[in-house]
């Protein structure tokens, strides 16, 4: 195995090759491109059996995030696999090859964290949000757009620009804010809340001790924390006629998940409704695993608690 050294090495020498690649290449986009870069996202994100309320979500948060650099990405996100440092370098370098997005990361690999780079070849959507960290200064820059008021469950991202760099622990959001932001898309659909954003919940959740250094959200902040937020939560048992019991009376079920389709270590979504192929799922760490249905045979095994919500 190469040494970390020899890696670096090759990856500086593939940074000048790219950066003499670079020179040559120009392009242009404008804000006609960026308009069909939405519209073509949202059809290529939705597998061929989304329904109507796949549809609408995905194309909501779509916009929301939608930038140029997004425009090559392939939206077949895989399951996320644990990788030690030289195999996220290794992984990098092939994403590379292939996308302009991951080629920029990979010419600039010192300027990230471990966790930033881990985060991004398990999810290439989080591209320009990674590229956003160097510049970002941690400020929250905006709040819901009309679409996602519109929307009955509105799919937020813990990455959107709008909160994803705002510190989280000894984190920040984007990273490590997936309880805070399923809990707010809770708060918005129930309390209709437009103001609960994932920075918010956030913050609250610091302020109230629901976040633990080193391991993250803790499952207090569904339960106790909900409460002081003005919910009423309710522990489920992993029971899918319970789970489309709670469903079918207007409560999104929040599920805390292990490893496996979600996440490598303990991941956050949320559940809000359910038809013949599966549950309806929004995924606050991507837009791909959102655009599909979910079978309670591939969840149940990864799910390690539920709430439902009502106020």
């Amino acid at each position: 195995m190469r040494s970390e050294t020899n890696i670096r090495r090759n990856m500086r020498k593939k940074k000048r090759e790219r950066m003499l690649a670079a020179i040559r290449a120009v392009w242009l986009m404008g804000l006609l491109g960026l308009i069909v870069i939405c519209i073509h996202l949202a059809e290529t994100l939705l597998p061929e059996q989304a329904g109507e309320k796949e549809a609408k979500k995905v194309t909501a948060a779509v916009e929301a995030v939608a930038d140029p650099a997004m425009s090559k990405i392939s939206y077949t996100v895989e399951a996320p696999v644990k990788r030690e440092l030289p195999q996220i370098y290794a992984q990098l370098e092939k994403m590379a090859d292939e996308d302009e997005t991951a080629a920029e990361i990979y010419d600039s690999y010192s300027s990230y964290t471990e966790p930033m780079l881990a985060a991004f070849v398990n999810n290439p959507e989080m591209g320009s949000f990674i590229i956003g960290t160097r510049t970002a200064d941690g400020t929250v820059t905006g709040g819901l757009t009309d679409e996602e008021k519109e929307e009955e469950y509105p799919l937020l991202l813990q990455w959107d620009r709008r909160w994803g760099y705002a510190p989280y622990g000894e984190s920040i959001i984007g990273l490590s804010g997936c309880g805070p932001t399923c809990l707010s898309m809770a708060l918005v659909t129930l309390k209709q809340d437009e103001e609960m954003t994932p920075d918010k919940v956030a913050d609250f959740s610091e302020e109230n001790g629901y976040y633990v250094q080193g391991s993250g959200t803790a499952w207090a902040l569904m339960s106790e924390g909900a409460a002081q937020l003005g919910l009423n939560p309710k522990e489920l048992s992993l029971s899918e006629e319970v789970m489309k019991a709670e469903l079918d009376a207007g409560h999104p079920i929040i599920c805390t998940m292990g490893p496996g389709d979600f996440t490598t270590e303990g991941h956050y979504i949320l559940l809000y409704d359910y038809d013949g192929s599966g549950f309806y799922v929004n995924d606050p760490n991507c837009i791909y695993r959102s655009s599909r249905t979910w079978s309670y045979e591939e969840l149940k095994g990864q799910i390690k608690n539920l709430w439902s919500y009502t106020v």
